[in-house]
């Protein structure tokens, strides 16, 4: 069933009819084996439907000597696979969800969960609002389980489905699950494997995103500080640093009132003047868009990426240029107001 779906894309409207429904029903079915079957075969549906949703369907091998077959066909035609998903989105999450709320469930199910919550969003954008507390209670019983070599995996994979979450779906559905996610992301950014701090970095950028702006609270205040620590310690993992810089950049953005709050200690460990600068570059250019921050900040950034301008090398002298036009555009501004 899984190389049909995958290799009949004209057919997925009858798909969703005929096929959709009874995979749903057998999402708890009692053989683990038998169910990441299933979960695996439905992930294929929803990738063919990202990618050939939007295609009529192939009627040519329909027959149509009766009448009443012609009516069929044309009610078919008005159907699309993401109308029919959308219709069955209550009950393939009331299944799915029913499965991964279970004591004792194996890392191998709860990720493959997740992989289909993940592709589930990527084809229905806010499709989820209606199982935001569940989502956040189970998510939160994963994150809360230390990582180890077998579960870290796991942990990836529902951190980057939390960022998509929270990306996709509006701040009314999110405010109240905040005060039991964010205590154990929290936890989760202060964790030693790189990955996984670089994963939570990744959330909470778009947690900040979606419920900009935000007034001074517990947590805001401590991602900042954690953010800050992470920046001024030289052993840093690469990849956390930029995700920790990006982090910063949206604070500024969406939380000023906390990173004002501050002696700006951060910009003296994203100004580097060693090591990659394209992406401290880039957090620069993105807080000066959208933030006032005064003429100390423009100019001392000024002086500095003109410092990276006279450095040998081409290498993201572009970004460079387009920083100083965003700081100098804001200066004149300024000065114009």
């Amino acid at each position: 069933m899984a190389a049909i779906i995958g290799t009949r894309p004209d057919r997925l409207t009858r798909t969703y009819k005929d096929i959709s429904p009874v995979l749903i029903s057998r999402f708890g079915d009692r053989e683990e084996t038998v169910r990441l079957e299933v979960w695996a075969t439905y992930l294929i549906l929803l990738r063919q439907t990202t990618l050939y949703g939007g295609l009529p369907e192939n009627k040519e091998d329909v027959s149509r000597g009766k009448r009443k077959r012609d009516i069929e066909d044309t009610m078919d035609l008005e159907e699309t696979p993401y109308t029919l998903l959308k219709s069955q989105v209550p009950t393939l999450m009331k299944a799915l969800l029913n499965q991964l709320k279970a004591p004792k469930n194996s890392p191998a199910v709860l990720q493959s969960g997740f992989n289909l919550l993940t592709e589930l969003l990527t084809v229905l954008p806010g499709s989820l609002s209606t199982q935001v507390p569940l989502i956040v209670s189970t998510s939160a019983t994963v994150l809360a389980q230390s990582p180890t070599t077998s579960t870290s995996t796991l942990h990836l994979t529902c951190l980057s489905f939390l960022a998509l979450f929270l990306s996709t779906h509006p701040p009314s559905v999110l405010q109240d699950s905040l005060p039991s996610l964010t205590p154990i992301l929290l936890q989760s950014l202060a964790d030693r494997h790189p990955r996984i701090a670089s994963e939570t970095f990744r959330v909470f950028s778009a947690l900040l995103i979606a419920i900009k702006p935000l007034k001074a609270n517990g947590w805001t205040v401590a991602l900042y500080d954690q953010a800050l620590a992470r920046l001024s310690n030289h052993d840093t993992d690469a990849e956390v640093r930029a995700r920790a810089e990006d982090c910063m950049a949206d604070i500024w953005i969406s939380a000023t009132e906390v990173a004002s709050s501050k002696d700006r200690k951060e910009w003296e460990f994203i100004c580097k003047t060693t090591g990659k600068t394209e992406n401290a570059v880039k957090v620069i250019t993105k807080v000066a868009k959208e933030v006032q921050l005064g003429d100390d900040w423009v100019n001392g950034c000024i002086a500095w990426l003109m410092a990276l301008l006279r450095k040998s090398g081409r290498v993201g002298k572009v970004e460079v240029f387009c920083a100083l036009e965003v700081l100098l555009k804001r200066q004149v501004l300024r000065r114009l107001l």
